[in-house]
Parts: C-alpha cells; sequence; structure tokens
C-alpha cells in the first residue's frame, strides 16, 4: 500500500519560522532569553537560568506578540487553578482592543461575504466602527427597508495569523513540556486544544449566530432577548444582527438605585438556568453584554464566547455539590482526582484539608459567603496539590463568579447561591416528576434488559428478595451471627427516596447506575412494605 505524504504548504512553513524568530526577538527585547532557552528555541543554551521577573513583564510580552497571546492571556488570568494571584491579577489586565481598520481596509472582504454590493444591502453603512476587537469589528448600518442593524466584521488575514500563531504555540507548549516539569503539570496540549477550539469558534461569525439563536430560543420564555440574525448576510467572515434598542448595563449600575435588585434577580436567573438546565450558555455575560431595553426587559449580545457542560459533566456537578453539603470530603476528593486526572496525591492530606476548608464555612451565613471566596480558597489548595480543572470547568467557574461579581454591583446583599437553591430543585423535581420518571422508567426498563443479560444472577437474586422479604446475608467463619441492620432512627421509606432522587439524577448519562439505584429503591420500598405487612 503506497504511502500518502502530507502536502506542504511552503509559504505557511517559512511564515512560522519568521513568526519563530520573531518571537525570539521580542523575548530577548523584553529581558526573557532566559525564558526562549529553557523553552528549546535557543538551541544549545537550555541551561542558561529564567529569571521572568514581575508577571507584569510577561504580560507585556503578551502584548507585543499579538492577539492570539493576548487571547490566551485572559484564558489564563481565569485559571486560579494553575496560577497564583498575583499572577491572575496581571493576566486579567489584557484587554482584546485594537486601533479600529479603516473602512477601505475592511471593504474588500464585506464584498466578498456579502457577494453584492453595499449599496444593494443597506441603505446606510457607518463607515466609523462602534467597536474594534482583535478578531472583528462592528459597524452600525441600515438595511433597505429601514430596520436598524449591526454588522460584524472578520479583520482581513486574522485568520491566517490564529492559525500560525497556533501552529507555533503547540511547538512551543510540547518543547517547554519537554524541559519543564512545572509546564507539564499544567497540561499544556488540553488547554490549547481547548483554547483553539474557542477561538475557532470565535473566528467563524456563523457560528456566532447559531449559538446565539439556540441560546436565545431557551431564554426567551424567561423574558431575556438576544438579537435576531439577518441568514442572508451571514457568513464566516460576517454577521448582521438586529441592533436592541436598550442601555448596557455597565450604565444601568451608576444609577442602579432600588431597581438594581430586580435587574439582579432576572440577569442571575437567565445565567443560572442557562447552566443548570440548557447546558449552553453565554461564557462573557460582563455588564458590557447585558442591555436593559425600552421595555424594560434584558437583552444579551455577543455570543463569541460559548461554554457548553455536558449532561455527564453537570451530573458530576451535581455530584461535587451534594457531597461539599453533606460533608461528605472522601467524595468530594474522588471528584477532584476524577477532574484532575492525576493519581500520585497523597489522597488522605487532600481529604483532610478539604475536611478543614469546608469546616470554615459550616454554619456560616450564606449572604455572608461570596464564591469569589469559595473559589479562592480551592483553587489554592488546588495549586497545593498540583491539581487542574478541566478547561470546560475552568470556563464555568469563570462565567459563575462574572456572575456573581455582576449581581454584587447591583445589588451588595444579592446572594447568587440562595438564588440558585431553588432554580436546582427545580432541576430535581423535573427529573423525580411523573415525565422525567416515566422517562427514566423507559431507560430503566432497558437498563435492566441489559443487565439481565449480562447478570441473570442479579436480578434471580432480587427476585428472591421480594418474594422473602429478607436479606440472605452470607457470614465468614467466626463472624459475629447477626444480620446487618440500618443505622438507628433510619426510616427505610426516607433511604428508598434517597436512592430514588440519586439514580433519577444519573440516570441521564449513568443509566445502568441509575438503573440500580432505581431499582434499589423499589425494592426496598418493597421490603419495607412486607416488613409492615408481616408485622400487622
Amino acid at each position: 500500500m503506497q504511502r500518502v505524504m502530507p502536502t506542504t504548504d511552503d509559504e505557511s512553513q517559512i511564515g512560522e519560522r519568521a513568526r519563530l524568530a520573531e518571537l525570539i526577538q521580542i523575548m530577548g527585547r523584553h529581558g526573557l532569553n532566559g525564558l526562549a532557552s529553557r523553552l528549546g528555541l535557543l538551541p544549545g543554551r537550555s541551561e542558561q537560568p529564567v529569571d521572568l521577573g514581575t508577571p507584569e513583564r510577561v504580560v507585556a510580552l503578551l502584548r507585543d506578540l499579538g492577539p492570539v497571546a493576548v487571547k490566551l492571556g485572559q484564558v489564563l488570568a481565569t485559571r486560579e487553578d494553575l496560577l497564583g494571584p498575583e499572577w491572575v491579577r496581571a493576566l486579567s489586565t489584557l484587554q482584546d482592543r485594537v486601533t479600529p481598520l479603516p473602512f477601505e481596509a475592511l471593504e474588500p472582504t464585506i464584498l466578498a461575504a456579502l457577494g453584492s454590493p453595499i449599496a444593494d444591502v443597506f441603505a446606510n453603512f457607518n463607515r466609523e466602527p462602534i467597536a474594534a476587537a482583535s478578531i472583528a469589528q462592528v459597524h452600525a448600518a441600515t438595511l433597505r427597508d429601514g430596520t436598524e442593524v449591526v454588522v460584524k466584521v472578520r479583520r482581513p488575514g486574522i485568520a491566517e495569523r490564529v492559525d500560525a500563531d497556533l501552529r507555533l504555540l503547540r511547538r512551543i507548549a510540547r518543547l517547554a513540556a519537554r524541559h519543564s516539569p512545572e509546564i507539564r503539570r499544567l497540561k499544556p496540549d488540553e488547554l490549547l486544544r481547548f483554547f483553539a477550539e474557542s477561538l475557532s469558534q470565535e473566528m467563524d461569525l456563523s457560528a456566532e449566530a447559531a449559538a446565539c439563536e439556540s441560546i436565545g430560543a431557551f431564554l426567551q420564555p424567561l423574558g431575556v432577548r438576544t438579537p435576531a440574525f439577518y441568514w442572508d448576510q451571514v457568513g464566516r467572515r460576517i454577521n448582521v444582527q438586529e441592533r436592541l434598542d436598550g442601555m448596557p448595563v455597565r450604565e444601568v449600575l451608576d444609577v442602579a438605585g432600588e431597581g438594581g435588585a430586580d435587574v439582579a434577580g432576572r440577569y442571575a436567573d437567565a445565567v443560572l438556568r442557562m447552566i443548570i438546565f440548557n447546558g449552553r450558555f453565554h461564557a462573557d455575560p460582563h455588564p458590557g453584554n447585558v442591555f436593559v431595553l425600552a421595555d424594560g426587559s434584558l437583552a444579551f449580545i455577543d455570543f463569541g464566547a460559548v461554554g457548553v457542560l455536558s449532561p455527564a459533566r453537570r451530573n458530576e456537578v451535581v455530584t461535587l455539590v451534594l457531597a461539599i453539603a453533606g460533608e461528605d470530603t472522601r467524595s468530594v476528593t474522588d471528584v477532584l482526582l476524577q477532574w484532575s486526572g492525576e493519581t500520585d496525591v497523597d489522597r488522605q492530606a487532600l481529604t483532610r484539608d478539604l475536611d478543614a476548608l469546608i469546616g470554615q464555612f459550616r454554619g456560616a451565613v450564606l449572604q455572608q459567603i461570596e464564591l469569589a471566596d469559595i473559589f479562592g480558597r480551592v483553587f489554592a489548595l488546588l495549586r497545593t496539590y498540583r491539581l487542574a480543572l478541566p478547561p470546560d470547568l475552568a470556563l464555568l467557574l469563570r462565567t459563575l463568579l462574572i456572575a456573581e461579581g455582576f449581581v454584587r454591583r447591583l445589588d451588595p446583599g444579592f446572594d447568587i447561591t440562595a438564588r440558585a437553591a431553588p432554580i436546582a430543585r427545580e432541576l430535581l423535581r423535573e427529573r423525580i416528576g411523573p415525565a422525567g420518571l416515566k422517562r427514566g422508567g423507559r431507560r430503566l426498563a432497558t437498563s435492566l434488559g441489559r443487565l439481565a443479560a449480562a447478570s441473570p444472577e442479579l436480578v434471580a437474586f432480587a427476585e428472591r428478595v421480594a418474594r422473602s422479604g429478607a436479606l440472605p446475608i452470607e457470614l465468614q467463619k467466626g463472624a459475629v451471627s447477626s444480620p446487618p441492620a440500618l443505622p438507628r432512627g433510619a426510616d427505610p421509606n426516607v433511604l428508598s427516596a434517597g436512592l430514588l432522587v440519586a439514580g433519577a439524577i444519573l440516570q441521564h448519562d449513568h443509566d445502568v447506575v441509575g438503573a440500580i439505584l432505581m431499582a434499589s429503591a423499589i425494592l426496598l420500598a418493597g421490603c419495607a412494605w412486607y416488613a409492615n405487612r408481616q408485622r400487622r
């Protein structure tokens, strides 16, 4: 079989080499030759000492390197599980603001994307942008029918620049991981893969439109608006969207007054429901991306950053929250180690430290606890044990921190954790209500069928227990010959209800485990009923 070799774009390879030379030059200009040599960028000088200096020096380097480096720095600013507070503070100063391109530089892109002259689509097109960032800039325009719209146009040449810089970053990450155990701990491959996927979505302006429309359909019943898109003028390089008539919440913050609590409540409900129920959420809901419209309703704009939380991941988060609430630190340890993928960890020491951490908040008033404080302490513990969160969870926590900071500014007494409680209960009611149990029942029957096929002895055992009302226990020789008892004061009905709830939560993604728990709940309830009948 003939082996087909991949084709090579000489021009892109030359461009990458030139970009690498430029990177080394910029690092030298910032006094970071030691870092370049330690990363393997300067052959034969890998032993040169590394002096990063201050975090501010690295931030200045990232600014000089351009938009991809700036965006990577912004992502790292959200990773307090990986970096210390001083680094996070410095990286948080990076802003994705660039000098706007003149209209003449954008015009060829607009014409190619529209496939027709601008005047055929727009009655008016404002040549001065209303916003400019590294990926795209935004202009106001009016359609031929008089509709006011916003036109987002990707900067020409940015796709090629991003692609070249991402290739270079992957190369540097591989070199760095080989030379530095500390960088290996940061899991640069996973981090860059997530970063590249996020950048790819942001580069595709049609993906932003699709995400906005999809999440907007979920938000609409909550009374929250999102812009409509004109799909005849939507593509990878351009999108045309409705211009919403309202005031950015950043302006409302200055004059919030008594209305601040109402806006905070509606905003928090929207963010929490996107995460808990929808699984896809606006990942950058800062005050500039939220509007109060003329009719008083809220609107979200700019869906370039979208978080996705799979049902399995949501169940893991529920498991973690329940474990924390129940002060089950062993289960908390299990979840954190599962997320980090680390095995060489002192589990007992981590469990002790988690127990101490949870104990600090035991009995505290919720209104006096800020998520930022809780997360800050958890992140410090993760850094101590060199554990890292998966990137999707890091994005979720960043979104929650943005949301909490937002609502606290609108209403200093607002408690977003208390706001989440009724939404979580609603999710639970949905999963164990008639409709949820009907869906779960179908999955249960299927799962039990698979269990029966895989282990008929298990089903036969369940039938014997159901008929006899007793659990056959085989004790080892010399053991105390008494059957195990439920904890003193335990109510079998409460236990069966707990098993049913747990099974309903897990049934969505872990159907076999969910089936076992739900079947155990039914079995326990049946045994309790039979025992009560025998006593009468």
